[in-house]
Protein backbone atom coordinates (compact mmCIF):
# COMPACT_ATOMS: atom_id res chain seq x y z
CA UNK A 1 0.00 0.00 0.00
CA UNK A 2 2.81 2.37 0.91
CA UNK A 3 4.54 1.73 -2.42
CA UNK A 4 1.34 2.47 -4.32
CA UNK A 5 0.85 5.72 -2.42
CA UNK A 6 4.44 6.79 -3.08
CA UNK A 7 4.11 5.86 -6.74
CA UNK A 8 1.00 8.04 -6.94
CA UNK A 9 3.00 10.91 -5.47
CA UNK A 10 1.52 10.93 -1.95
CA UNK A 11 4.23 12.35 0.33
CA UNK A 12 4.84 10.01 3.25
CA UNK A 13 5.55 12.83 5.68
CA UNK A 14 1.92 14.01 5.67
CA UNK A 15 -0.24 13.17 8.68
CA UNK A 16 -2.81 11.52 6.41
CA UNK A 17 -0.37 8.92 5.09
CA UNK A 18 -0.70 6.39 7.94
CA UNK A 19 -4.44 7.11 8.11
CA UNK A 20 -4.88 6.17 4.44
CA UNK A 21 -2.79 3.02 4.84
CA UNK A 22 -4.86 1.89 7.82
CA UNK A 23 -8.11 2.87 6.08
CA UNK A 24 -7.21 0.73 3.08
CA UNK A 25 -6.37 -2.21 5.34
CA UNK A 26 -9.71 -1.84 7.11
CA UNK A 27 -11.60 -1.68 3.79
CA UNK A 28 -9.77 -4.78 2.55
CA UNK A 29 -10.67 -6.69 5.71
CA UNK A 30 -14.29 -5.46 5.81
CA UNK A 31 -15.91 -3.95 2.71
CA UNK A 32 -18.67 -2.40 4.82
CA UNK A 33 -16.26 0.36 5.85
CA UNK A 34 -16.32 1.82 2.35
CA UNK A 35 -20.09 2.28 2.62
CA UNK A 36 -19.81 3.99 6.01
CA UNK A 37 -16.84 6.29 5.77
CA UNK A 38 -18.14 9.18 7.85
CA UNK A 39 -19.78 7.15 10.62
CA UNK A 40 -17.65 4.01 10.52
CA UNK A 41 -14.20 4.42 9.00
CA UNK A 42 -13.25 7.89 10.28
CA UNK A 43 -14.34 7.18 13.87
CA UNK A 44 -12.45 3.87 13.85
CA UNK A 45 -9.29 5.57 12.61
CA UNK A 46 -9.73 8.36 15.15
CA UNK A 47 -9.82 5.83 17.99
CA UNK A 48 -6.75 4.00 16.69
CA UNK A 49 -4.75 7.21 16.18
CA UNK A 50 -6.06 9.05 19.26
CA UNK A 51 -7.55 11.96 17.33
CA UNK A 52 -10.96 13.09 16.07
CA UNK A 53 -12.90 11.86 13.03
CA UNK A 54 -12.84 15.41 11.61
CA UNK A 55 -9.03 15.53 11.80
CA UNK A 56 -8.78 12.12 10.15
CA UNK A 57 -11.05 13.21 7.31
CA UNK A 58 -9.17 16.47 6.81
CA UNK A 59 -5.75 14.79 6.84
CA UNK A 60 -6.84 12.22 4.26
CA UNK A 61 -8.44 14.89 2.08
CA UNK A 62 -5.26 16.97 2.29
CA UNK A 63 -3.14 13.97 1.25
CA UNK A 64 -5.37 13.44 -1.79
CA UNK A 65 -5.21 17.14 -2.71
CA UNK A 66 -1.40 17.17 -2.51
CA UNK A 67 -1.17 13.90 -4.44
CA UNK A 68 -3.40 15.29 -7.17
CA UNK A 69 -1.45 18.53 -7.38
CA UNK A 70 2.04 16.96 -7.39
CA UNK A 71 1.52 13.46 -8.77
CA UNK A 72 2.45 12.26 -12.23
CA UNK A 73 -0.68 12.41 -14.40
CA UNK A 74 0.25 9.20 -16.24
CA UNK A 75 0.54 7.25 -13.00
CA UNK A 76 -2.67 8.76 -11.61
CA UNK A 77 -4.39 7.77 -14.84
CA UNK A 78 -2.94 4.24 -14.56
CA UNK A 79 -4.71 3.77 -11.23
CA UNK A 80 -7.78 5.94 -11.66
CA UNK A 81 -8.40 5.59 -15.40
CA UNK A 82 -10.21 8.22 -17.40
CA UNK A 83 -11.59 9.82 -14.24
CA UNK A 84 -8.30 11.68 -13.80
CA UNK A 85 -8.33 15.28 -14.88
CA UNK A 86 -6.31 17.82 -12.91
CA UNK A 87 -8.72 20.56 -13.89
CA UNK A 88 -11.98 18.67 -13.26
CA UNK A 89 -11.14 17.69 -9.70
CA UNK A 90 -9.87 14.81 -7.68
CA UNK A 91 -11.55 11.69 -6.33
CA UNK A 92 -13.43 11.77 -3.06
CA UNK A 93 -11.76 10.16 -0.07
CA UNK A 94 -14.04 7.17 -0.53
CA UNK A 95 -13.20 6.80 -4.21
CA UNK A 96 -9.48 7.13 -3.49
CA UNK A 97 -9.48 4.54 -0.70
CA UNK A 98 -11.78 2.15 -2.58
CA UNK A 99 -9.68 2.27 -5.76
CA UNK A 100 -6.43 1.54 -3.96
CA UNK A 101 -8.08 -1.17 -1.85
CA UNK A 102 -9.35 -2.83 -5.04
CA UNK A 103 -5.87 -2.64 -6.55
CA UNK A 104 -4.32 -4.26 -3.46
CA UNK A 105 -7.02 -6.97 -3.42
CA UNK A 106 -6.32 -7.71 -7.08
CA UNK A 107 -2.57 -7.95 -6.46
CA UNK A 108 -3.17 -10.26 -3.49
CA UNK A 109 -5.41 -12.46 -5.62
CA UNK A 110 -2.85 -12.63 -8.42
CA UNK A 111 -0.11 -13.38 -5.87
CA UNK A 112 -2.11 -16.26 -4.43
CA UNK A 113 -2.70 -17.73 -7.90
CA UNK A 114 1.02 -17.64 -8.67
CA UNK A 115 2.00 -19.35 -5.39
Amino acid sequence: IRRILLELGAPDHLVGHPYVIRAILLVISDRLYINSITFGLYPQLAVEFDTTPARVERAIRHLIEVTWARGDLDILEKYFGNTVNRYAGRPTTGEFIARIANEVRQRMKEGNQNA
